[in-house]
């Protein structure tokens, strides 16, 4: 079977950006991908980018979207910007009939995320929606200890997360973007629709009518850090939540009670980022994250207190051999999506995508 053929927008030349950390180091390692095109601001950044990576010669360098979407030789048409652009990133491919893969979230508003969505069914065409969390090797050991039977009937499922941003009233150098909702990437939509959408895939969604969600922006003002460590004097507007909360029930038998709470500020001393609970009728299960999340990196431990055994187990799983964990952490999850995809398994789709954006509409609903 021949390559599937790659053509990115957004890998640039910086070592350090992060589709040079999350999408490259699987695509150009794989036998099942062949990076052909890659598209930037301008030709002179495209072919910075190709020689930084060493990419063969033959790579071909876009300065438009429609010039990359309307290459012949590009099979796949992936876009790893800020979430602010990607509907005016993916919508060319999507005109021009490229199967398309976005990161999360789809697009900076639910109405764009639809029409994405609506344009790539009408074409017939294959989507990936960057919700990685579902092909993590330990997301994937949890849902098969629960669908299994292992921890019995499941009651109850508790998840809490901190993200480690900011801090000391202020928003780190990095995550300024944050704080405006118009950006379309923040706690919410990014943290929060990929954690949620790993719960979901291993128990089961939201039972309907029978959750209440809940998102709070208590930082309403927060000073910014400059260039040199140091703290703006200005305060700065922020319309963006930093405390995110939802009870309810799952769409299970027994209909199992859900509660999940992620925020933003500093997380516990020496503590993990996430902790993940589900209790069953045979005893608990406890998975610990380093990030806030398990979108990104593996899990540091999972731990099942067997009632009936009267003791606690510590979990094993795969995680695939040194050809994962050998890539940075940011790509090994987006690099078995990759591989889903090339192999014909279960992914997450542009439909699912505007499931979850749904779902976020809930939370702005209620942000004070």
């Amino acid at each position: 079977m021949a390559p599937i053929r790659i053509g990115i927008v957004g890998l640039s030349s910086k070592p350090g950006a992060w589709a040079t950390l999350a999408h490259l180091p699987r695509l150009a390692s794989s036998p099942n991908f062949q990076i052909v095109a890659l598209c930037n601001s301008s030709l002179e950044s495209t072919r910075a980018a190709i020689k930084a990576h060493h990419l063969p010669e033959s790579t071909k360098a876009y300065d438009t979207y429609e010039a990359l979407a309307a290459d012949p030789d590009v099979d796949l048409y992936v876009v790893s910007t800020r979430a602010d652009t990607h509907y005016e990133v993916a919508m060319p491919a999507l005109q021009a009939g490229r199967n398309v893969y976005v990161e999360w979230p789809l697009a900076a508003t639910t109405a764009q995320a639809v029409e994405m969505a609506a344009l790539a069914k009408q074409k017939n065409l294959k989507t990936i929606i960057g919700l990685q969390g579902r092909v993590a090797p330990s997301v994937r050991k949890v849902k098969e200890l629960v669908d299994s039977g292992a921890l019995g009937d499941i009651h109850s499922v508790n998840f809490q997360g901190a993200i480690h941003v900011w801090q000391n009233n202020a928003a780190g150098n990095r995550y300024h973007y944050f704080m405006d909702r118009k950006v379309g990437g923040n706690l919410l939509t990014i943290y929060g629709g990929h954690i949620l959408d790993s719960i979901f895939y291993a128990l089961g969604e939201l039972a309907p009518g029978k959750y209440v969600p809940l998102a709070g922006n208590l930082r309403p003002k927060m000073h910014i850090t400059q260039e040199d460590g140091s703290l703006s004097k200005e305060l700065y507007d922020k319309d963006t939540p930093d405390q995110i909360l939802l009870q309810g029930r799952l769409d299970r038998s027994p209909p199992a009670v859900f509660s999940f709470h992620l925020r933003a500020g500093d997380r516990f001393i020496n503590g993990p980022g996430s902790v993940w609970k589900i209790y069953g009728t045979k005893g608990e299960l406890a998975v610990e994250f380093a990030s806030a999340g398990p979108q990104i990196g593996a899990a540091t431990s999972i731990r099942f207190s067997n009632a009936e055994k009267g003791e606690v187990e510590d979990i094993t799983w795969d995680e695939g051999g040194s050809e994962w964990t050998d890539l940075p952490t940011q790509g090994q999850n987006i690099g078995r999506l990759y591989e889903a995809y090339a192999a014909g398994e279960a992914y997450g789709d542009f439909d699912l995508a505007v499931k979850r954006h749904q779902l976020i509409d809930e939370f702005w609903a209620t942000l004070e």
